[in-house]
């Protein structure tokens, strides 16, 4: 049902991709993600992308979208 909902919000807002992350909470969990990424990548009418990262979570601000700007150069 998530992942119909997120593809379903993604078509209202008029989003052109949605990217999720893997779940970091363990086997279980990714399995229970596994669902929610199949749901959303079949109900979804736009680009899909699965983001896996080993850095931490960190919070996006300006100064660190700076940097990460200024790193891509």
């Amino acid at each position: 049902a998530a992942g119909r909902a997120l593809a379903r919000h993604a078509r209202e807002i008029g989003a052109r991709t949605v990217a999720v992350g893997r779940s970091p909470r363990g086997p279980l969990a990714q399995f229970a993600d596994g669902s929610f990424t199949t749901a959303l990548t079949h109900a979804a009418d736009r680009t899909v992308v699965l983001v896996e990262t080993d850095d931490a979570p960190r919070h996006l601000t300006a100064d660190s979208l700076a940097e990460l700007r200024g790193s891509a150069l």
